[in-house]
C-alpha cells in the first residue's frame, strides 16, 4: 500500500501518517528525516548532494527524488510507504509513479487534508513542541511539560502569524496542479476539508478510516 498524504504545514499530517503507518504496517516517509539521517552519516553516497542544507540553500529536485528512492529500500517500507512532505510539484510525483512503476507499485491513495487558513493560524499559534521527543501539543490542553520527557515545551519560531500566512498562500499556489495531478491519476482521492478548529486529530483520523472504508481499501 502506498499512500500520499496532502496538506499544508500544521494540517497535521504528521500526526495522521503515524496513525495509518500502524494501521497498515507500513512505513511513514518524511523527505525531512530521510535527509537528516543522510546528514548525519558522511558517508553516505548521497551527503555530498544534501549537505548544501548545511548552508541554508535548498536541494534540487532531482537530489529529493534520489533521497525518496535511496529512501524507499529500506527495510521499513517493504510492505509500502505513506508519504508525508513528498511530493511537492508534479514533477515529484511523476518521478514517484516511475520509481514505483520500475517495483511494479503505484499509488493507491492519496489524502488531501484541505484546511482553512483559519484553522490553520489557530494550531499552529497555539502549537507546543517537546524538544526532545518532537511530539507536538496544544496549549490549549494547558501542558507546559511533555507528559513523557517532563521538558519544558516550547514554541517554534516561525509559528507567527506573517510566516504562517506566508507559507499558507505559498503552498496553496503550489499544490494546486499537484492536486489536479492526482485527481486525473488512477489512486482514490480522498479530500477532507476542515474548517473547524475544535476537531481533533482523532476525528479527523476517524473521517479517513470513514472514507477508505467507502472506497474499500479498507
Amino acid at each position: 500500500m502506498y499512500i500520499v498524504l496532502l496538506g499544508p504545514p500544521g494540517s497535521g499530517k504528521g500526526t495522521q501518517a503515524e496513525v495509518l503507518s500502524k494501521a497498515f504496517d507500513i512505513g511513514h516517509l518524511s523527505t525531512g528525516d530521510l535527509l537528516r539521517d543522510i546528514l548525519e552519516n558522511k558517508d553516505h553516497p548521497l551527503y555530498p548532494k544534501v549537505q548544501v542544507i548545511k548552508e541554508g540553500r535548498l536541494v534540487s529536485d532531482e537530489v529529493v527524488n534520489q533521497v525518496v528512492e535511496d529512501g524507499l529500500d529500506k527495510p521499513k517500507f517493504k510492505n509500502g510507504a505513506i508519504f508525508d512532505g513528498y511530493p511537492r510539484t508534479p514533477a515529484q510525483a511523476a518521478a514517484l509513479d516511475r520509481m514505483l512503476a520500475a517495483q511494479g507499485q503505484k499509488i493507491d491513495v492519496v489524502i488531501d487534508l484541505d484546511v482553512t487558513r483559519d484553522v490553520l493560524i489557530y494550531r499552529l499559534l497555539g502549537r507546543l513542541v517537546c524538544p526532545r521527543c518532537k511530539r507536538i501539543f496544544h496549549k490549549r490542553y494547558g501542558l507546559t511539560e511533555c507528559p513523557d520527557c517532563g521538558i519544558e515545551l516550547v514554541r517554534r519560531g516561525d509559528d507567527n502569524e506573517e510566516t504562517i500566512l506566508k507559507r499558507f498562500e505559498e503552498y496553496k499556489d503550489k499544490t494546486a496542479v499537484l492536486q489536479d495531478y492526482y485527481k486525473n491519476s488512477p489512486a482514490v482521492y480522498i479530500r477532507l476539508e476542515i474548517s473547524d478548529a475544535s476537531r481533533t486529530a482523532e476525528d479527523v483520523q476517524e473521517e479517513i478510516t470513514e472514507r477508505l472504508r467507502q472506497h474499500d481499501v479498507i
